[in-house]
């Protein structure tokens, strides 16, 4: 009994075991917040585009699944979402849609409240999928769900890079504060930049980075990077209504030009040693492996 145990563990452990399609080793991003409400899929968004504008291969995923609005923000309805690959186990290739820019990406959809409501079986196909999708791209943003609960942690923590969005609000820096600190308690070795939106100037900014990156440091010994300001501006408000991404409606916009020099840090770090010489499959297959061991 004890061996045909070991030996059931050993197979379902298979399904998890990374892809063997994936071809190269695009950058991840996980974008992330404490609370909704702060602009992280419209930032999402538009630094995607940003990202494209610069020539670089980008995928967008909606993984708010259940709530998402990326085609929302874009004026746009998906012929299929997230929601077909999870549940009715679409390929990828039919799932993705092409956005403004040549952006790629792949809409959230509603209905589904959790992604770990899923059979091994799913979950080795989304693996074998995501991976054949991702050897295609340069880029690859993941927009979390507002919050950040057990479902979505193997996507952030499997990601290269985190990026948590706040706004100067008190309210809005704790519950980033806290979505940090949910990080921290795993003990991952993560980086982590902090782009603060509708801030009404440059200090504003800093002003509540400094705050969440002191806390930060003091109570989890974790160190943050500034990923800069997003000014408050009425045309971000004004694209949302017309549902059309503020980085085309105006390029010239101080969000926009703002969201540009986002994406260029971004660019520069891709010049960078990450240390890590784990793919981003390689790591997700192992932490959902873990996650679904019995």
């Amino acid at each position: 009994m004890d061996q045909a145990e070991s030996l059931r563990k050993r197979m379902e452990e298979r399904l998890f075991e990374p892809p063997a399609v994936y071809r190269k080793k695009a950058k991840t991003l996980a974008v992330i917040s404490g609370k909704g409400g702060v602009g992280k899929s419209n930032l999402s968004l538009n630094t995607a585009l940003a990202l494209s504008e610069k020539g670089k291969n980008v995928l967008l995923i909606d993984l708010d699944v259940g709530m998402g609005n990326i085609d929302i923000l874009i004026g746009r309805q998906s012929l299929y979402t997230m929601m077909d690959v999870l549940n009715q186990k679409m390929p990828f290739d039919r799932a993705v849609s092409t956005g403004p820019k040549g952006v790629r990406y792949i809409a959230g959809g509603t209905g589904l409240n959790t992604l770990f409501e899923l059979s091994r079986e799913k979950w080795s196909f989304f693996l074998q999928e995501l991976s054949a999708v991702m050897g295609d791209f340069d880029h690859v943003l993941f927009d979390m769900g507002a919050g950040l609960s057990k479902d979505q942690l193997p996507f952030v923590l499997a990601a290269d890079e985190i990026l948590v969005v706040t706004t100067p609000e008190p309210t809005s820096i704790m519950d980033a504060y806290s979505a940090i600190k949910h990080l921290a308690l795993t003990r991952q070795k993560l980086q982590m930049k902090v782009v603060v939106n509708r801030c009404t100037s440059q200090k504003d900014g800093i002003s509540a980075f400094l705050r969440l990156s002191k806390t930060v440091n003091a109570f989890l010994q974790e160190n943050l990077a500034y990923a800069g300001p997003i000014p408050e501006d009425s045309i971000v408000s004004k694209a949302v209504v017309e549902q059309v991404p503020f980085l085309m409606k105006n390029p010239r916009s101080k969000p926009s030009r703002a969201v540009y020099l986002l994406a260029d840090s971004l660019l520069e770090d891709d010049n960078q040693d990450p240390g890590e010489t784990r793919s981003f499959i390689d790591k997700l297959s192992s932490f959902l492996r873990r996650g679904n061991a019995t």
